[in-house]
C-alpha cells in the first residue's frame, strides 16, 4: 500500500489508484481461477484487496458496482425481477445415436441446399444456462434460461463467480471496439467440490444433494448472494452476441471470449466430417472421467454464423445444432463384503465392498450403501451380483442386485454391535433413525473427522488444517482432541521441523490461522464441537436464547424445548454432550485458550422475531435449499416446524412432489406457499 495515501486531498489519484487495484485483482483473479497459474502470493492478494476496501470505505464514491469487493454478495433480495431475453435462450434436440447424428446433418445439408458446411463440436457441460450482458465493457445483468423467452435476474448472484470478468478490455474487431454485448454459458460445479459437500452432508446425516446441476440450480435461486459467494460455483462461455458487428463464426467468437477474459471450454474442434464428430464424442465418451468438472455429453454446431441464421429454428430447438448425450454408465460386479466407515458424529456407514470394476473409464471397488434401511430395501445381501453406477458421473453407487445371478450362499447383511475401530465400542441406533452410531470419544476413525469438521471453512475455518494434514497429526499423537489444536504452537520448533514437505511457511500460516479462529462467533464455536443434531441453523437459534455455554449446560430438558424449532432429540443430543465429563474438559481447556463461549450484544442485536408464534409444515422437495435448511430459517425467525397438518398450522410450504399433507391443507383452510412464495415470506 502507498505510503501517504490518505493524505492527499487529489481524489482522482486515490481513483487511479482504485483503477491499479481493480486490475491486479482482476488479473489475479483469472490467474488463479481460470488458468491455475498465480503471479502473486496469497499475502499479497489480501493485501491488494484489504486496501481497496479501505479506500472505498473512506471514499464510497469510489465503491464502482464492479469492483471486485462487490463478489462478496449484497443485502438480500425480495424476490427477483423477470426479465425478456432479446434473443431466445432455446433448448436444443438431444439424440442418442450416430443415426440420429447423420439425420441431422442430412437436414443441415437440405437446408444449406447441399453446400459445404463446418462443425464444431464441444463439450456440455453439465451445468445452468446464463444469459450475461455487458455495456461499455462492464457487466451489468445475468438471466436465468427460464421459459426461454425470459428469466429470472440473479445478476447479484452471478457477480460473485470469481471466474466471471465484472470488467473486460475490449478487443479491436475489424477495427471497430467491442464494448456492448451478451454472452451465454453454462454456470457448473466441480467434481471434488460436490462429492465433498455431499460427504459433510451424509456424515451429518442430511439428504444428499441429487446432483451437481440441481444444487447449482438451487444456489443460483437463492436470495442471499453473500450464502452464494459462499458456494463453489464456476461458468464457461461458449456464445456471443453483438450489434456493433458482424461476427462471422462460432469458432471466431470462442476465440474473441477468450481473448477478452472470459473462461471457455478447453475442447472445441473443428469437424468437416461425420467421422471427425463420431471421433470427437467417442474419444470423450473414454476420457470425460478424466475430466475435473462434469458434462453429459457433447454439442454440434454449425460453425458459419450466417449459415446458422439460414437455417433457423424449429419450435423451441435450433436447426443448427443438436446435443449427444452420453447414457449412465451400468456395469455388474460381486459384493464380496459389506464394512464399516466411521464419520465425524459417530455415525457408521455400510460400504460395499466390491470386485473391481471399470465404471465410465475407473476402477470402483467400494461403493456407500447409505444405512440399514437401504440395503434392507433393495435385499441387497452379500454374495449377490449388483449394479453399479456413478450417480453424477462421479460418485459410485449401488442400484441393486441381479435376481437371476443369485447364489443360495448369499447372506443377509445384519449390523453387528461392535465398531471396528481398535476402541470396540457398542455401537447404538436411537430410536426412529436409521443410522447407527458409534459413541465412544476415544474412537480414532471419528476423531480424524471430527477435527476435519471442527476446522473446516463452515465452522472454525482454520486453512491448513484439512483432512490428510488432520490425519497425519492424529497419526503423530500431536491431536487427540480438538482443544490440543490450540497447543499445536509449542511443536513449531520440535516436531514441525522434521516432518516431511512441511516447511516453514506451512507451520506460520496454519498456526496464523489457528489464532484467527479465536474470533470466530458463538454460534460457530458452538456448531464447530460436532454435537449430533447441532447443525448451523440449530447452533445460531441456541446461541441466541442461551448467552453462554454455562448457560447452555444449566438449562433444563424443559427450557431446551420451548425455544423454536428445538425437540427433544436435540435438547437430548446437546445436553448428553455437554454434561460428558471428557467433552467438558475440551471446552474448559478451549475456553483458557480464549475460544468464544457467549454471544455479544452485537449479535444478539440481530435477533429475527418476524415468524414468531406461526407454525410451517413443510412438504415436496424444494430447489433453493433442503427442508431441513428451511426449517433453520424458520427457526432463526422464531416461528416453528411441526411434522403434521392441523387447524393450528399456519402454513403449508408445498414443494415440487407434495402429497397428502397439501391435500390436507386444502381440505382445512390452511395457507399454501409455493418455494418462491416461502422466500419472499423469509425475506421480509
Amino acid at each position: 500500500m502507498q505510503q501517504g495515501l490518505f493524505d492527499t486531498t487529489d481524489i482522482s489519484t486515490l481513483e487511479q489508484r482504485v483503477h491499479e487495484l481493480h486490475d491486479i485483482i482482476r488479473r489475479a483473479d483469472y490467474a488463479y481461477y481460470n488458468e491455475a497459474q498465480p503471479f502473486i502470493t496469497d499475502k499479497e492478494y489480501d493485501d491488494y484487496f484489504h486496501e481497496l476496501q479501505t479506500i472505498e470505505k473512506q471514499y464510497p464514491l469510489l465503491l464502482f458496482p464492479n469492483s471486485p469487493t462487490q463478489r462478496v454478495g449484497g443485502e438480500p433480495l425480495k424476490e427477483f425481477v423477470t426479465v425478456p431475453h432479446e434473443i431466445p435462450m432455446l433448448s436444443l434436440s438431444n439424440t442418442y445415436s450416430f443415426a440420429e447424428i447423420e439425420e441431422f446433418h442430412k437436414r443441415v445439408s437440405d437446408g444449406l441446399e447441399g453446400r459445404s458446411v463446418e462443425y464444431v463440436a464441444e463439450l456440455k457441460y453439465d451445468g445452468v444456462a446464463i444469459s450475461l450482458k455487458y455495456v461499455n465493457g462492464q457487466f451489468v445483468q445475468a438471466v436465468t434460461r427460464g421459459d426461454g423467452e425470459k428469466g429470472d435476474d440473479i445478476t447479484q448472484n452471478v457477480k460473485t463467480l470469481r471466474t466471471l470478468p465484472l470488467i473486460v478490455s475490449p478487443p479491436l474487431i475489424d477495427g471497430i471496439p467491442l464494448y456492448d454485448f451478451e454472452v451465454r454459458g453454462e454456470i457448473f460445479m466441480m467434481k471434488d467440490d460436490f462429492i465433498n459437500i455431499n460427504r459433510e452432508r451424509e456424515e451429518k446425516g442430511e439428504k444428499l444433494y441429487a446432483n451437481p446441476r440441481n444444487f447449482a440450480a438451487g444456489t443460483l435461486k437463492m436470495l442471499d448472494s453473500r450464502e452464494v459467494a459462499r458456494r463453489p460455483l464456476h461458468i464457461t462461455c461458449y456464445y456471443l452476441f453483438t450489434k456493433q458487428i458482424e461476427l462471422v463464426s462460432h469458432s471466431q467468437n470462442i476465440a474473441i471470449l477468450g481473448a477478452m477474459g472470459f473462461p471457455i471450454g478447453n475442447a472445441q474442434q473443428s469437424c468437416s466430417s461425420l467421422n471427425d464428430i463420431y471421433s470427437f464424442i467417442d474419444y470423450w465418451h473414454i476420457h470425460r472421467e478424466s475430466l475435473p468438472f462434469f458434462i453429459d455429453g457433447i454439442v454440434i454446431k454449425v460453425n458459419n454464423l450466417s449459415q446458422q441464421k439460414e437455417l433457423g429454428f424449429v419450435a423451441r430447438s435450433p436447426r443448427w445444432a443438436i446435443a449427444y448425450k452420453y447414457e449412465a454408465v451400468k456395469e455388474t460386479t460381486l459384493l464380496k463384503d459389506i464394512t464399516y466407515q466411521v464419520g465425524r458424529t459417530g455415525v457408521v456407514t455400510p460400504v460395499a465392498e466390491l470386485e473391481p470394476v471399470v465404471v465410465a473409464g475407473s476402477t470402483i471397488s467400494r461403493a456407500t450403501l447409505h444405512n440399514y434401511d437401504f440395503i434392507t430395501a433393495l435385499d441387497i445381501r452379500i454374495g449377490d451380483t449388483v449394479s453399479i453406477e456413478k450417480g453424477g458421473d462421479v460418485i459410485p453407487k449401488v442400484t441393486g442386485y441381479i435376481p437371476e445371478k443369485r447364489q443360495e450362499q448369499s447372506m443377509k447383511f445384519m449390523f453387528t454391535p461392535i465398531c471396528p475401530c481398535p476402541v470396540g465400542s457398542t455401537l447404538v441406533r436411537p430410536e426412529g433413525e436409521a443410522n447407527y452410531y458409534c459413541d465412544h470419544s476415544a474412537c480414532p476413525w471419528q476423531l480424524k473427522r471430527r477435527i476435519t469438521h471442527f476446522a473446516s471453512r463452515d465452522a472454525m475455518n482454520i486453512e491448513g488444517l484439512g483432512e490428510k494434514v488432520v490425519d497425519r497429526f492424529v497419526e503423530l499423537s500431536l491431536l487427540h482432541t480438538i482443544a490440543d489444536i490450540y497447543d499445536l504452537h509449542t511443536h513449531k520448533d520440535t516436531v514441525f521441523p522434521t516432518l516431511e514437505r512441511w516447511g516453514e511457511k506451512s507451520t506460520v500460516n496454519l498456526l496464523s490461522a489457528i489464532e484467527e479462529s479465536k474470533k470466530q462467533p458463538f454460534s460457530r464455536v458452538l456448531f464447530s464441537l460436532g454435537i449430533r443434531f447441532v447443525g448451523e441453523g440449530v447452533a445460531k437459534i441456541l446461541t441466541r436464547y442461551f448467552r453462554t455455554i454455562d448457560d447452555l449446560k444449566n438449562a433444563t430438558l424443559e427450557q431446551l424445548v420451548q425455544v423454536p424449532e428445538i425437540g427433544n432429540r436435540i435438547a437430548q443430543s446437546v445436553l448428553e454432550h455437554l454434561h460428558d465429563e471428557s467433552e467438558w474438559a475440551i471446552i474448559e481447556r478451549m475456553k483458557i485458550n480464549g475460544i468464544r463461549f457467549e454471544t455479544v450484544e452485537s449479535e444478539m442485536a440481530t435477533l429475527n422475531t418476524t415468524l414468531q408464534g406461526k407454525t410451517f409444515v413443510l412438504t415436496g422437495e424444494m430447489v433453493s435449499m433442503t427442508r431441513n435448511q428451511a426449517g433453520e430459517e424458520i427457526a432463526q425467525r422464531g416461528g416453528k416446524v411441526s411434522g403434521s397438518v392441523s387447524k393450528k398450522t399456519s402454513y403449508l410450504i408445498a414443494g415440487d412432489n407434495a402429497g397428502s399433507k397439501l391435500t390436507k391443507a386444502r381440505e382445512l383452510g390452511v395457507t399454501v406457499l409455493n418455494e418462491q412464495e416461502f422466500l419472499l415470506l423469509l425475506s421480509e
